[in-house]
C-alpha cells in the first residue's frame, strides 16, 4: 500500500509539474500578446488626441484625418486551454502550494472572467461602429485607400483622396460623427486600462507559477525579460560600429535573419515581413519600438559571431561568413 501510495503521489506530482509548465508557457505568451495590443492602443490614442487637439481640423492633411478615425480591433483572447484540461480531468490543484492553487482559480475564474466580459463589451461597440462606417454611411469611401482596381473608380486616387479628406472632415465635425469618434476614443482609453490590469495580473501569476516550478526543478530555464520590467532608452552608436553587425544570420532550425544598414539605422529583415528598425540601448543590444523584442549581438576576439533574438522566448542565430 505504501508503494502504491508513493507511486500515485509521484504520478500526481509529475502531472502537476507538466500542467504548470504548460500553463506557464500560455501565460507567458499572453503577456507579450497583451503588450503588443497595449502599444498599439497607446500609439492610436496619442495620435488621435494630437489630431483632435489641432486648432482647425479643416486644415488637417489626410494622414492626420485618418488618425482621428483610426479604429483598433481588440478581438483577442487569453488562453485557458490548460486550465480547461485540468478541470475536465477533475483536478482541483496542481501542487502542494495552496497559495498557488488559490491563485490559479482566482486568475481564471475571477480575473480572466472580468477581462472577457470587458473585452466582449468593447468589441461589440467596436463592431457596431465599424458596421456603420463600412455598410451604412455612404459618404466616406474606405476602398479608395488601396485603389487596387482603378477600373472601379471614375476618379484618380489623388482626386479620391482629396474628396475623402473633405468628406471625413465633414463627418468628424458633424454631431453624429463627433459622438461616434469621442465614444471610440473613450473605449480605447478604457481598453488600455483593462489590458494593463490584465497584463499586471498575468505577470504576477506567471512569477508565482515559475517560483513553484523552480522549487521542483532548480535548473529550470529563467523567465525572459518581461515588458513590464524595463523601459528601453535609445543611445547613440557610431555608424562604424553599426556596420560590424551587418550580415546574414542562421538559426539551428535554418531560419535566416538579415541585419542591414540604411543610413545610420539598423534594420532586421526576416522572410517576407517588412524590415523592422532596431534601436540600441546598450553596446551590442537593441530593441524594437513597435513590439517588445530584443536583439543581442555576441562577439569573439572583437568579431561579431552570432546574435540572440528574444521576445517570449530566445532564439540563437549564427553569423554566416
Amino acid at each position: 500500500m505504501q508503494l502504491n501510495t508513493s507511486k500515485e503521489n509521484k504520478e500526481k506530482s509529475d502531472l502537476g509539474y507538466k500542467y504548470l509548465t504548460e500553463m506557464k508557457l500560455e501565460v507567458q505568451g499572453d503577456i507579450f500578446m497583451l503588450d503588443t495590443h497595449i502599444r498599439g492602443l497607446e500609439i492610436s490614442i496619442t495620435n488621435q488626441e494630437a489630431a483632435l487637439n489641432t486648432k482647425n481640423i479643416v486644415t488637417l492633411p489626410l494622414d492626420s484625418v485618418l488618425m482621428i478615425m483610426d479604429r483598433q480591433n481588440l478581438d483577442l483572447n487569453i488562453s485557458e486551454l490548460t486550465f480547461s484540461r485540468m478541470k475536465n480531468l477533475g483536478l482541483v490543484s496542481l501542487s502542494n502550494n495552496e497559495s498557488l492553487n488559490l491563485q490559479i482559480n482566482t486568475y481564471y475564474n475571477n480575473d480572466l472572467a472580468f477581462f472577457k466580459r470587458a473585452m466582449n463589451f468593447i468589441f461589440e461597440n467596436f463592431d457596431e461602429y465599424s458596421h456603420y462606417l463600412n455598410y451604412e454611411q455612404e459618404v466616406i469611401d474606405f476602398t479608395s485607400i488601396d485603389y487596387e482596381f482603378p477600373s472601379l473608380y471614375s476618379q484618380t486616387k489623388e482626386e479620391l483622396d482629396s474628396v475623402n479628406r473633405i468628406n471625413r472632415i465633414k463627418f468628424i465635425t458633424s454631431i453624429k460623427g463627433r459622438n461616434l469618434i469621442l465614444g471610440d476614443l473613450d473605449r480605447k482609453r478604457y481598453s488600455l486600462g483593462v489590458l494593463n490590469r490584465m497584463q499586471e495580473q498575468s505577470v504576477k501569476f506567471l512569477k508565482s507559477i515559475y517560483n513553484e516550478l523552480k522549487i521542483q526543478n532548480p535548473k529550470i530555464e529563467p523567465l525572459p525579460l518581461l515588458p513590464t520590467e524595463i523601459d528601453f532608452k535609445e543611445i547613440e552608436v557610431s555608424k562604424e560600429l553599426l556596420k560590424t553587425y551587418i550580415g546574414k544570420y542562421l538559426s539551428k532550425s535554418k531560419d535566416s535573419m538579415n541585419i542591414i544598414l540604411e543610413g545610420t539605422s539598423l534594420f532586421v529583415e526576416v522572410n517576407n515581413f517588412p524590415n523592422t528598425k532596431i534601436f540600441p540601448y546598450e553596446e551590442g543590444k537593441f530593441f524594437v519600438k513597435d513590439f517588445f523584442a530584443q536583439i543581442e549581438f555576441k562577439s569573439e576576439n572583437g568579431k561579431i559571431t552570432s546574435l540572440s533574438a528574444s521576445r517570449d522566448r530566445k532564439i540563437d542565430y549564427k553569423k554566416l561568413d
